[in-house]
């Protein structure tokens, strides 16, 4: 399989782990838990005249999955036209044309998952998927399990076995696959502890696609401290903040991904030198940073705007708040592992799509589609960047920025002169 069709549905589990499916017996599995025979209500006596009706959803609006017996043979027709047929195999060729490839992708995935399920002696079980959908539908979504279901199937036109069989299925699975893999230190707990109740910063930012323009903005504001702002709405790249004169929506925690940018920021912009015992150095509102790398094509220029305290009171050594965080903590790193996990078994495979003519070999790797480098600043280590359970959005981890291009020696000197100490006015 050629780089790009592995790209896409690498990097389609990487941040949905939705598109996938589940292998052949687990459509029957879905079936099967929404077909299952559902206790019979008691009668209840018929409304009066002058009851309003009960804030319910009728019958007729709650989706359900009927089994239909569809022809299987080639010759059987699918459909009749005015006693024409049409035969399975020529709605079968039509599909395969308009929409074949992608369907292949999404039963690669599927047979992927199975394999690695049935290589660990691992299962997904009716109960398990009534409970996710329950706790999605209580804990996401707000309502209850067939009002989310109606809304999937209304608004996403997704129904209600989809739902089970390609969305809540392959997030259980990689689940199961990738537990063992995920460790929580004391260093991820301390850090995500601080992330959380800790100070934060209000920034300000530029974001330019060259070093020598990151350097060009900088010299400009050691002349004009104040010019920050029209900066920003003249020269940031970044359109969210761009016409707020930089201003981000949220504050940067510490240890905030990427961490590059958060560690930068809080050594210039809070700590400042640990040496420099003279308090007049310390740095303040107004002080800004040196240009910081961010991806290869991206540097970026932070103002403080101000400093918010941290939660005092926060006991580290809180059995429930150490839970929570705990429980953070697992879920990220969970994420990560399930991203990593599938990414492994499509390294692993040996693929041979007939439908493009690509092979793939055992364990040879293919590159990645080249993925979105947007940067969420402000984002906690634990902070999920999509709601989970929503069907774009299954467990997914945020997305990891490539490793900053070696830069040469002089343009390194140059850096470490820029961030060497924050400016201040």
């Amino acid at each position: 399989m050629v780089a790009r069709t592995r790209g896409r549905i690498s990097q389609a589990m990487l941040f949905t782990l939705a598109s996938v499916g589940v292998f052949d017996g687990s459509e029957a599995l879905a079936q099967g838990y929404f077909n299952r025979a559902k206790p019979a209500k008691k009668a209840e006596a018929a409304p009066s005249k002058d009851q309003a009706p009960p804030a319910a959803f009728s019958q007729a609006e709650i989706p359900k999955v009927e089994m239909t017996r569809i022809p299987v043979n080639p010759d059987d027709a699918i459909a009749t036209v005015n006693g024409q047929k049409i035969t399975r195999q020529q709605l079968a060729d039509e599909c395969v044309a308009r929409q074949g490839e992608e369907i292949l992708d999404t039963l690669v995935a599927r047979t992927l998952i199975d394999q690695a399920l049935r290589a660990k002696k691992l299962e997904v079980t009716a109960v398990e998927i009534d409970n996710e959908i329950e706790n999605v539908a209580q804990n996401v979504a707000h309502v209850g399990r067939e009002a989310w279901l109606r809304t999937l199937a209304k608004e996403r036109n997704i129904s209600p076995t989809q739902y089970a069989r390609d969305i809540i299925y392959p997030a259980l699975a990689l689940r199961k696959l990738a537990d063992k893999k995920v460790q929580v230190t004391a260093e991820d707990m301390r850090d995500s502890f601080e992330a959380q109740y800790g100070e934060k910063i209000r920034c300000r930012l530029i974001m330019v696609d060259k070093l020598p323009a990151a350097q060009g903005i900088w010299e400009e504001l050691r002349k004009n401290p104040a010019g920050f702002e029209k900066l920003a709405q003249e020269r940031s790249m970044d359109a969210g903040s761009r016409s707020l004169g930089g201003l981000l929506a949220e504050p940067i925690s510490r240890h905030a991904h990427p961490r590059n940018v958060s560690d930068a920021a809080f050594r210039q912009l809070v700590d400042g030198d640990a040496q420099d015992k003279d308090p007049s150095h310390k740095p303040k509102d107004g002080d800004f940073t040196g240009p910081i790398q961010v991806a290869e094509a991206t540097w970026i220029i932070l103002k403080r705007e101000g400093l918010i305290e941290g939660n005092k009171n926060a006991n580290p050594k809180d059995e429930r708040i150490r839970k929570n965080v705990y429980d953070m903590i697992y879920e990220v790193k969970l994420k990560e592992a399930m991203s990593t996990t599938f990414v492994e078994l499509m390294d692993a495979a040996a693929i041979d799509n007939k439908l493009t003519g690509h092979v793939k070999l055992a364990n040879e790797k293919v590159a990645e589609n080249e993925l979105d480098t947007n940067v969420q600043l402000m984002s906690d280590p634990g902070r999920s960047q999509t709601e989970a359970g929503e069907p774009q959005a299954a467990p997914a981890s945020s997305p990891k920025l490539p490793t900053p291009a070696a830069a040469s020696a002089d343009v390194v000197k140059q850096v470490e002169s820029l961030q060497r100490a924050p400016v201040k006015r």
